[in-house]
């Protein structure tokens, strides 16, 4: 026979039968921590999408505008996406994709958006600006975001 005794108070009988297992908070915090980060992931995603598809027709615009000011609007909606695509990675990834010189991806992606709005703005402010020309730099651009969004 067991002796328990809890707080001043004995009780003498088999107790072989009784087993207690204490919860796991980190079971609990981690499922809690797997919703927050996956609900997290489907409102990035969304609001990517939505940014991804404003920028498109901004593109669009300023292809058939070649203004100026839709050039102003598309860097600067560019840039915002740019911009939540870094914190995102920062933030939500937990694994670094590295190219085969040691380089994130992330970083050589936005460098090469950079250059490319660059191409874009001295194409813009040229005499002879091309129609052709700034559409294809315009979905070149487009296809570097959806590179960096996935």
């Amino acid at each position: 026979m067991n002796t328990v005794k809890v707080r001043g108070l004995s009780s003498k009988g088999d107790l072989s039968g009784i087993s207690f297992h204490p919860p796991k908070p980190s079971s609990v915090v981690g499922g809690f921590r797997d919703f927050l980060k996956n609900a997290q992931e489907v409102y990035s995603k969304e609001q990517l999408s939505l940014m991804l598809s404003s920028i498109e027709e901004q593109g669009k615009r300023l292809v058939k505008t070649m203004s100026l000011a839709d050039l102003k609007k598309y860097k600067e909606m560019v840039g915002r996406l740019v911009k939540y695509c870094l914190e995102l990675g920062l933030e939500l990834k937990e694994e670094r994709l590295f190219s085969g010189q040691g380089r994130q991806k992330v970083l050589t992606t936005v460098r090469i958006v950079d250059e490319k709005l660059i191409e874009l703005t001295e194409l813009l402010l040229s005499k002879n600006a091309d129609a052709f020309r700034v559409l294809a730099l315009v979905d070149e651009i487009r296809g570097l975001l959806l590179d960096l969004y996935a």
